[in-house]
């Protein structure tokens, strides 16, 4: 009985690990770290992360879920703003802070099967109702739908990845450029 109980925590400590190692890889390369490199970080051997995540994918969706369960809630707080404009606002500046501190979370929301569609489908969801509340309040200049706004944190995420080792004040220059752009 001690010998399973054993097992079971140096299975659970090896599960923490393989993730913390997978979460600083792909934060550092992200998506394209190769998973060798995450078990000899982890300091396991990669049959024992693959009896944790059976596929590359299982990984990734296990050290992105805190990212996305952050996002969503991001998410909630920029509907719930006062002020549909600056939850507009709040929402493309965090969206961009998760991608310049994740790089995975970048990659995960572009370049994954499916994920840029999922993706697409969340930023419409989120911001659908607040661009129709700024466009009422007279914050938002006209036309400019959430697919529009979607498309400019896709490529503002371009920015964050070519300028991650110039720091947060690239990126914040541009979403600020876009934002002054979109606004009435």
């Amino acid at each position: 009985m001690t010998t399973s109980r054993r097992q079971r925590w140096d299975a659970a400590r090896n599960r923490a690990q393989v993730l913390d190692a997978a979460r600083e890889s792909f934060a550092e390369r992200g998506l394209a770290t190769d998973v060798r490199e995450i078990a000899r970080r982890a300091g396991v051997g990669v049959a024992t992360l693959y009896r944790h995540f059976p596929t590359k994918d299982d990984l990734v969706e296990a050290v992105l879920a805190e990212d996305v369960a952050e996002w969503t809630a991001v998410s909630e707080r920029a509907k719930a703003a006062e002020d549909a404009w600056e939850g507009i606002g709040l929402f493309v500046e965090r969206t961009l802070a998760m991608m310049a501190r994740h790089r995975a979370f970048l990659d995960g929301l572009t370049v994954t099967e499916g994920a840029l569609e999922a993706c697409r489908a969340h930023l419409a969801e989120s911001l659908d109702g607040l661009v129709e509340r700024a466009h009422r309040e007279g914050r938002l200049r006209a036309g400019i739908t959430s697919a529009d706004i979607g498309l400019q944190i896709l490529a503002l995420g371009r920015i964050v990845e070519l300028t991650s080792s110039q720091g947060d004040d690239v990126w914040r220059k541009h979403a600020a450029l876009v934002l002054g752009a979109l606004a009435t």
